[in-house]
């Protein structure tokens, strides 16, 4: 239909509507700043809209979603506009992609990630209400299970976790696991990493220090009972060296260490003067 100069804007405004997805719909798409935005729920909103957007307006949505960023990220959108605003799917899986998203099948580094928040980091702050707690744990622990988490995948990354190695031999291991055909976790190639790169001659050729013989303790003695002792030694070693021997005593009699109390009462005895008879 040609466009009537002596239309209304009203009937103009019907005229042309069929072509444009409706403003109610228009107004979710998404900004996104890569200096204060994360991607990862950039792309979780992207994904839900796509799921109400009209088919066939594809690259109204690309524009929109181009046009949302900022920074470094619209200059990388701007670069390859072309391809990003094609009249396709495909296209908005580009976007995603090219600020640097994952698209799909969740990395095993990001699917550990969610298991480490809610696992590990996860402790409710000195300030923090309980209800504000409880909601953060609520997010995390929904977040971990929708990534569909094996028990027997988590205890292969527990393990690993818990290893020895180098941050980056852990990076390592869990990506070439990805990069397998499984691409999952396995407790065979975790405890086949931990024995070659846990080696004594491996870490002795890597680090060029030599590896002292290791101790092996029973399966049962699950505690940490040798590491905590051997952190309260190395403590009080540091305070005997940075701290005067006569002020480490002072401390230990304000504490009441009976030690303590009786070598104080025997230097007091032993410098006091005799009386003259």
């Amino acid at each position: 239909m040609l466009f009537d100069p002596g239309m209304s804007e009203g009937a103009a405004a019907e005229t042309f509507a069929p072509s444009l997805v409706p403003n109610q719909l228009a107004v979710l798409v998404p900004t996104f700043d890569p200096s204060k935005d994360d991607l990862q729920e950039y792309t979780k909103k992207v994904k839900l809209l796509m799921k109400m957007w009209p088919d066939g307006k594809w690259t109204e949505l690309a524009t929109r979603l181009i046009l949302g960023c900022s920074g470094t990220a619209f200059q990388k959108l701007q670069l390859s506009s072309e391809k990003v605003t094609a009249n396709s799917q495909s296209s908005i899986q580009s976007i995603i992609e090219i600020l640097g998203g994952q698209w799909g099948q969740i990395p095993l580094e990001r699917k550990y990630e969610t298991a480490e928040k809610a696992l590990f980091r996860c402790v409710q702050r000195p300030d923090e209400t309980n209800d504000s707690y409880l909601a953060r744990t609520d997010v995390l622990w929904q977040e971990m299970l929708s990534r569909e988490i094996k028990l027997e995948e988590l205890q292969s990354y527990i393990v690993l976790r818990g290893s020895n190695l180098s941050a980056e031999d852990k990076k390592r291991v869990v990506l070439e696991c990805e990069a397998s055909a499984e691409a999952k976790l396995t407790m065979t190639r975790v405890s086949a990493a931990i024995r070659l790169l846990g080696a004594g001659f491996f870490q002795e050729v890597t680090t060029g220090k030599k590896i002292s013989k290791l101790k092996t303790y029973d399966g049962s003695a699950t505690m940490f009972t040798d590491q905590v002792e051997g952190e309260e030694t190395l403590m009080t070693a540091d305070m005997s060296e940075e701290i005067p021997e006569e002020e480490v005593m002072d401390i230990l009699v304000q504490e009441g260490d009976e030690d303590a109390i009786l070598i104080s009462d025997f230097r007091i005895r032993s410098n006091r003067p005799c009386a003259i008879r």
